[in-house]
């Protein structure tokens, strides 16, 4: 990297539920970013998608190490807009952009196409396999067709829920009871229901829909271990690294929002304790669901694994946490990379990314500044 500095945009906040973990994570990697080569610059949203101006951004971020709530509040001089022309001028000047918020309208593939058509290189998977990671149902398929394990399971509509929810619930049956009712496009488990018997059943639907407009609905494997193992990609010809693996315990019914961010009791282990054949093939399928969705930089891969050594590989997260208590930074820090390190691999394949895909765009900026 050249020696003189440049700016790293780091966005945080955002309309998601994991608001505040997003907060913690962008003074997380603010922190690790070398001083010596990146100059950070925050770019708040607020819960309700407005956007700060970075000293707006500076100011809420400083007033939150002060001990403030880590909350993004709005400021008196931008609510008659989302975004100020001053916000995206400086957004477009940045060398690069870590974007920092988890969910919907940050994880989605919105966030990534904005910079897109900003011209901006960013960290992370790009819109496509953002908004693929995002969709479960889509992912699922996609997975299922590379040969990957998953639950068994069934997408509905809440057009086939309105027109007959008699023949859904029979459907959602022949997976067996229990099973999992969860949104299609969501995180933090919000809108996630255990059902275990019929009668429950059309409670749980119903919620979900609340939250998206296709639900998907799998089979629960009993008393699963909860792992996750991250990758990280290659530079030029390096291969992708992919983590050692890490276990979540829990003493709630499933891995919901309150067991991810509400119990105390919640333990994040790393390494985890797996069967080293069973450990491998974990980081093959890690490794090779990154390769399927097309995703670059980075991902977690969630797994659940059975007593008899079954695996189903759940979900795969494009943005995940990078605060002190993250299981992503967590593990390739078990890998002997420190987050510092980290931040400055993820940067320099967002821009690596950026020089491959961009060469049009790249020039015309170059020739603008």
């Amino acid at each position: 990297m050249a020696s003189e500095h440049r700016t790293l945009g780091i966005v945080l906040g955002g309309a998601s539920v994991e608001h505040t973990i997003s907060v913690r994570s962008a003074r997380a990697v603010m922190l690790a970013a070398s001083p010596e080569r990146w100059r950070t610059l925050p770019f708040a949203v607020t819960r309700e998608g407005r956007w700060l101006t970075p000293e707006e951004s500076r100011s809420c971020l400083e007033a939150i190490e002060s001990g403030a709530p880590e909350e993004i509040t709005q400021s008196n001089t931008n609510r008659a807009q989302y975004i100020s022309a001053e916000t995206t001028t400086a957004l477009a000047a940045c060398d690069a952009v870590f974007p920092l918020i988890h969910g919907t309208t940050g994880e989605d593939g919105t966030l990534q196409g904005f910079l897109e058509t900003l011209g901006v290189p960013y960290v992370g998977p790009g819109v496509a396999a953002s908004a693929i990671a995002m969709d479960k149902a889509r992912c699922k398929q996609i997975l299922r067709e590379a040969g990957i394990p998953g639950a068994p399971s069934i997408a509905i509509t809440c057009d086939e829920w309105r027109a007959d929810p008699i023949a859904v619930t029979r459907r959602a049956a022949e997976l067996g009871y229990p099973y999992f009712v969860k949104p299609s496009r969501g995180g933090s488990s919000i809108g996630i229901s255990r059902v275990s018997s019929r009668e429950d059943s059309s409670e749980a639907i119903t919620a979900a829909f609340a939250c998206d407009s296709e639900v998907l609905i799998e089979e629960a494997m009993p008393s699963p271990r909860e792992i996750e193992c991250g990758v990280l990609g290659g530079l030029g010809s390096d291969p992708s690294i992919v983590s050692p693996l890490g276990e979540i315990r829990t003493n709630r019914e499933f891995y919901d929002y309150e067991a991810k961010y509400e119990d105390p009791q919640t333990q994040l282990i790393a390494p985890a304790d797996v069967d080293t054949e069973i450990a491998e093939r974990m980081q093959r399928i890690a490794l090779q669901a990154y390769r399927a969705i097309g995703a670059e930089g980075m991902v977690r891969a969630d797994f659940l694994l059975g007593r008899d050594g079954q695996m189903w590989l759940g979900e795969l997260n494009t943005i995940p946490g990078f605060t002190s208590a993250s299981m992503y930074p967590r593990l390739f820090e078990v890998a002997g990379i420190p987050l510092s390190e980290l931040v400055d691999r993820l940067v320099e394949l967002g821009l690596d990314r950026y020089r491959r895909s961009r060469p049009a765009i790249r020039a015309d900026r170059e020739h603008r500044q």
